[in-house]
């Protein structure tokens, strides 16, 4: 073989070589979830994030919340979970980064309580919001 040859043949074999590496490390990517249980008779909550199911994330927030009325009320994977509290309206909601999710919550809420939607202005809070929680999967973006 000449001297070109065994360096397209090096060149080729390299590239599949790196080509089923990167393949088989997305092959194995694993989906980590996340969920929020909450317990509205005791007016708390309670989060989880980086299990390897949803039935995983939804059990262990619902095992810290600790209370029989707690119901999951938001589950996700591979990104982030956002509560927002705004004159007695609490939402959730997810999404791939912790800006989107909070950016979903202000959204979701603005539907209960149209102030929600104001901006912030240094220290003059118009809109009244508070980020109650942004809890993220260890594989968000």
């Amino acid at each position: 073989m000449s001297f070109m040859g065994k360096v397209g043949f090096a060149v080729a074999a390299s590239v599949l070589a790196a080509g089923s590496v990167l393949g088989a490390g997305a092959a194995n990517a694993q989906s980590l979830h996340g969920a929020f249980a909450v317990s509205q008779g005791q007016w708390t909550y309670e989060s989880s994030f980086d299990w390897p199911s949803r039935e995983a994330a939804e059990e262990r927030a619902l095992e810290r919340c600790g209370y029989d009325d707690c119901k999951v009320v938001l589950s996700w994977a591979n990104g982030c979970g956002a509560m927002v509290w705004n004159d007695g309206s609490t939402v959730v909601a997810s999404g791939p980064t912790r800006s989107d999710a909070m950016r979903n919550a202000v959204n979701k809420l603005s539907e209960r309580a149209p102030l929600a939607m104001l901006a912030n202005f240094g220290s003059s809070d118009l809109s009244g919001n508070k980020v109650v929680e942004v809890v993220c999967t260890s594989n968000a973006r």
